[in-house]
């Protein structure tokens, strides 16, 4: 009967940086909804505790139609820096303490991109952007592993990369975005090996253009925009957030994706095939 993968995560805590982001809420629906218990991180703690009680109802109600009126769903939210480690560190600790348990499971969501000619890139600009995609996805990924490690335990972590750190977005110019993709791709590889031994698995998802409330609002006043990735795309579309749950099931299952480590797993509508 094991040769059936369970995507089930009864018991266990799972930390979603980028909390109140769109790509966030769906993949706290689902982990809730397989039975992890899930704590928010983000800037903003009002629009984060926002998302924290919408997620805690969809589950409230989500049970009452599964038959499971009596789970009462545990969503927290919490803010964090996560380009600063002892923000990190602590926060990390004080979601350890207020849940009863340590985190086993990470998604991270959280980084930005923004555009500039490579020639004028400013300095401040650039600079920021790593410390957060690149360095922040170090972080968060320290302080879920050093305690699991301390303790004997397993742990599966999602990095969040994108498919601009295998390929040169066109026509926009983001080459820090870029590079810092193409950072956290790699850190996870080194990560999965040196983690390993330990049984914590590191993978990175690296998604195609995600149809977000931010890229809804870029591509509404720039129809040039919509219509240029659109036709880059083989599917002729962008995506849904709902269209990576799948994907963050089976990084994080530990008998679906038990043999998979280190792996860049992109899921692009077919973005990178030409």
């Amino acid at each position: 009967m094991d040769v059936v993968p369970s995507f089930r995560q009864d018991g266990k805590l799972t930390i979603i940086t980028g909390g109140s982001g769109g790509l966030a809420n769906p993949i706290a629906k689902a982990l809730l909804a397989n039975g992890s218990e899930i704590a928010l991180i983000d800037m903003n703690l009002q629009r984060t505790q926002d998302a924290a009680l919408e997620i805690a109802d969809w589950g409230t109600e989500y049970f009452k139609q599964t038959g499971f009126s009596g789970v009462v769903p545990k969503v927290s939210a919490w803010v964090c820096d996560i380009s600063d480690f002892s923000s990190v560190e602590s926060c990390f600790a004080e979601i350890a303490e207020s849940h009863g348990k340590l985190a086993t499971n990470l998604v991270n969501t959280a980084g930005y991109c923004e555009n500039f000619p490579a020639e004028d890139y400013p300095a401040a600009n650039a600079e920021k952007l790593i410390k957060v995609n690149l360095l922040g996805s170090l972080y968060v990924a320290q302080a879920l592993a050093k305690p699991l490690i301390k303790q004997g335990l397993t742990g599966s972590l999602v990095l969040i990369g994108s498919m601009s750190g295998s390929v040169v977005n066109n026509p926009q110019p983001q080459v820090a975005y870029n590079a810092s993709k193409a950072g956290v791709i790699h850190m996870v590889k080194s990560l999965a090996a040196e983690w390993a031994k330990y049984n914590i698995r590191v993978n990175t998802l690296s998604p195609g253009y995600i149809l977000t409330p931010l890229t809804k609002n870029v591509i509404s006043g720039d129809v040039a925009m919509k219509n240029s990735w659109e036709s880059q795309v083989p599917m002729k579309r962008l995506a849904e957030p709902k269209e990576f749950v799948g994907s963050i099931l089976y990084l994080l299952s530990e008998s679906g994706s038990s043999y998979t480590t280190g792996h860049d797993l992109i899921v692009d509508g077919g973005y990178t095939l030409w």
